[in-house]
Order: C-alpha cells, then sequence, then structure tokens
C-alpha cells in the first residue's frame, strides 16, 4: 500500500467515528426488525446490491468520463449509506430503524461485494493495459477496522453505558458530518502534494452531470422498487435516501488509500458537493407529491420505527 497523506488519514478517521456513532444508536430491538419486518430490509438491500451498481456501470459506459473516472463512479455506487444518509432519514421521520438495519448490513456486504464489482470495473474500464487490481484481503481488512469496528464499539457502549451513548447520540449527529464536510472540502482544494486531487473546475463540470444523474436515478429506483412491492410509503423514501446517497467516504477509502489513484477519487469529491442536499430536495418533493395526492403523511410513532423496549 502506498503512503497515507494526512487528509487520507484525516477522512478515515471521521470515517470511523461516524461508524462509531451508527453503533451507538443501535440496540438489540434495532436487530429485532430484520426478522421480524424483513421484506423492506431485503428490498433494499437487493437495491443497493444490484440495481445502483448495474445503473452505475450503463452510466458510465455511456459517459465521457475518463476510464478511470468511469471506474471511481462504479466505486461510488457501491459505497452504500453511512451516517448522512441516516441523518436525513432521522430528519425526515423516515424509518430509522431500517435505515440504521441496512447501514449495519451493508457494513458487512461491503466486504465481499466491493472488492468484486470494483475489480469488474478494473477490468471493463481499464483492461487488461492498466495492470490495477483491488487487493482483496487488504480491502476487507481495512473496510473492517475503518466500518466495523467502530460500530460494534458503539453497540458495546450502547449496551453497557446507555446514558453514555444516549448523550453522545444527538450532538454527534451534526458534529460527524461537519467534521466529513470539513475533510472533504480540504481534499477538493488542496494541491496534490498536500493530499489533495488538485481537481480543476473543467473536471468538476465534467463529472457533474453523470454522478447527479446517478445520484438521482438511485434514489428513484429505491423509491419505485418499494412503491412496486407495497412497502410501506415511510420505507419507500427511506430506501430511496440510502440507495441514494452514497457513503463518499468510503469511496475516498477505496480509490484513494487503497488503489492509490487520483483520478478515481474525483467522482466521490464531486458527489459529496451536492449528494445531501439533492437528497433532501428529493424527500421534500416525494413527501410533498404525497400529501397532495390526499393521504395523510405517515407519522413517526415507536421510536421512528424501532420496535419500543418492553420493560
Amino acid at each position: 500500500m502506498g503512503d497515507y497523506s494526512y487528509i487520507d488519514l484525516m477522512i478515515n478517521l471521521v470515517l470511523a467515528l461516524i461508524m462509531l456513532g451508527i453503533g451507538l444508536s443501535l440496540t438489540m430491538n434495532d436487530f429485532k426488525n430484520i426478522f421480524l419486518h424483513p421484506k423492506s430490509l431485503f428490498t433494499a438491500l437487493g437495491t443497493q446490491v444490484f440495481v445502483i451498481p448495474a445503473i452505475a456501470f450503463l452510466i458510465a459506459y455511456f459517459s465521457p468520463l475518463p476510464p478511470e473516472m468511469k471506474v471511481g463512479m462504479v466505486i461510488v455506487s457501491i459505497c452504500a449509506s453511512g451516517a448522512s444518509s441516516n441523518l436525513i432519514t432521522h430528519l425526515f421521520k423516515g424509518n430509522v430503524a431500517l435505515a440504521i438495519s441496512m447501514t449495519s448490513i451493508n457494513s458487512f456486504i461491503t466486504l465481499l461485494s466491493v472488492p468484486l464489482i470494483a475489480n469488474l470495473a478494473l477490468v471493463v474500464f481499464l483492461g487488461e493495459k492498466h495492470k490495477i487490481e483491488l487487493p482483496y484481503g487488504e480491502t476487507i481488512l481495512q473496510i473492517f477496522i475503518i466500518t466495523i469496528l467502530p460500530a460494534l464499539l458503539g453497540v458495546w457502549i450502547r449496551h453497557h453505558k446507555e446514558k453514555i451513548a444516549k448523550g453522545l447520540e444527538k450532538p454527534l449527529k451534526f458534529i460527524l458530518p461537519l467534521m466529513l464536510a470539513t475533510v472533504f472540502t480540504l481534499k477538493i482544494f488542496l494541491d496534490k502534494s498536500s493530499g489533495g486531487t488538485g481537481i480543476s473546475m473543467d473536471e468538476t463540470l465534467m463529472i457533474f452531470t453523470p454522478m447527479i444523474i446517478l445520484n438521482v436515478m438511485a434514489m428513484l429506483a429505491g423509491f419505485f422498487v418499494g412503491r412496486l412491492l407495497l412497502l410501506p410509503f415511510r420505507d419507500q423514501y427511506t430506501i430511496s435516501i440510502e440507495v441514494g446517497l452514497h457513503n463518499t467516504a468510503l469511496a475516498l477509502l477505496i480509490s484513494g488509500t487503497i488503489l492509490q489513484n487520483n483520478n478515481m477519487q474525483k467522482p466521490a469529491l464531486v458527489y459529496a458537493m451536492f449528494s445531501f442536499f439533492t437528497a433532501i430536495l428529493f424527500v421534500m418533493v416525494i413527501k410533498w407529491l404525497f400529501k397532495k395526492s390526499g393521504q395523510p403523511t405517515p407519522t413517526n410513532n415507536s421510536s421512528q420505527g424501532r420496535i419500543p423496549n418492553k420493560k
């Protein structure tokens, strides 16, 4: 593995803290939802693992992006949702239990899906003339250390130190996205010698169109798959958030730290500039249309979809 820049280390640290924050919000009742109400969860995971990468490959294939950036686009598509999407789900009274369960299970699925799909993208868009391979063992180890271990630590803290976990949970939902925005800003605007990408305005404009198409199509896919399967409305827009707002910090970990490729990082950086805001706008429009149709907007009962504790 190549050397880490201090910006890469900061991104990895913030990603680990985000996963810790997610873990602090988990209880055993959240995991019970997986078995008691599996339809929404399996729908969401199937959409994330199979549908969204297929959409990304299709958009990348027809886009004018250079091959390395096309690989970067696919990498973004396979990096499942994180703390930012959970925050939006919370703010819009979605099914937070479903969102958290998706994030948790996706952390484990990622161990297999990221190396497989990323290597496929490398073959499809770069071919044999570029001997760039994603190291499976190293990828699994890094994702485990950066994502799963902190989340498990958060669950442990919640179980043994519930007051501390509850006290940290709310401020972390706002602090961690701000920290992530800060390191992304540094990554975007610093030059290569300081650990940034040195992305130009021309590159940003070139990448913007295919990435926003990916973002919008992913959210629409999540929403309409849920609608097709007659899931509750709240689950429909929760899935659209979770499959449409990708974990760009993880994408930077893969493309920048593991693959050590500057151009592959750029789609994730451009995506991070707007995806949080487009997700908010998308849910606002969906809920407005639902309300306009004459149906009452679902309320947020049982702690946003969690199974209430029985004492």
